[in-house]
């Protein structure tokens, strides 16, 4: 291995360590550097010890995997979520009859929005796009000021997934 390729693992290593230190006052925070001297060795040595590892101080598979893996939880517990995009775009409407994922997605932000809107139609998530949708859709395009034609198009999804987000907890917290 290239020395400059060993000193970027290295600094890898410790940028996983440096994030540890930041919730986790029992590892020495380090300056990621390159470099596997004196202080990265302490501060591996304090991770192993509060981890149940043999305190060595060397980063050995075992270790590696074991910060890597603790690492990843922290950012994991700090980012969002990726979005999903569902609806394919501009110029896309859904209508009466249509079937497929779009119909089925836009089923379960209604139901969701049932205890906020009292919507029935979504107890039924058929994937088709049906009559008693068209007329739930257009309460809530009402509600955004909207043309209530009961098709969802790109101005009516955006409304309708501001709708999901903002009452989405309220569906978790319900069961739905």
């Amino acid at each position: 291995m290239r020395d400059e390729q060993s000193r970027d693992y290295i600094r890898q290593f410790q940028n996983y360590l440096y994030s540890i230190s930041l919730k986790d006052a029992s590892v020495p925070r380090i300056v990621p550097d390159g470099i596997y001297g004196k202080k990265t060795k302490a501060a591996v040595t304090a991770y192993q010890r509060t981890r149940g590892l043999k305190a060595t101080g060397d980063a050995d598979m075992k270790t590696w995997q074991a910060v890597k893996d603790e690492y990843e939880r922290i950012i994991a517990e700090y980012s969002s979520p990726a979005p999903l995009c569902v609806f394919p775009g501009y110029g896309y409407t859904v209508k009466i009859g249509d079937k497929g994922d779009v119909p089925a997605f836009i089923q379960i932000i209604l139901r969701c929005l049932s205890g906020e809107y009292g919507f029935t139609a979504a107890d039924n998530i058929s994937g088709e796009y049906s009559q008693k949708d068209a007329e739930e859709i257009k309460i809530l395009q009402n509600i955004h000021g909207l043309q209530k034609t009961g098709e969802v198009d790109i101005f009516t999804w955006n409304c309708i997934c501001s709708d999901y987000n903002m009452f989405c907890s309220l569906c978790e917290y319900n069961g739905r």
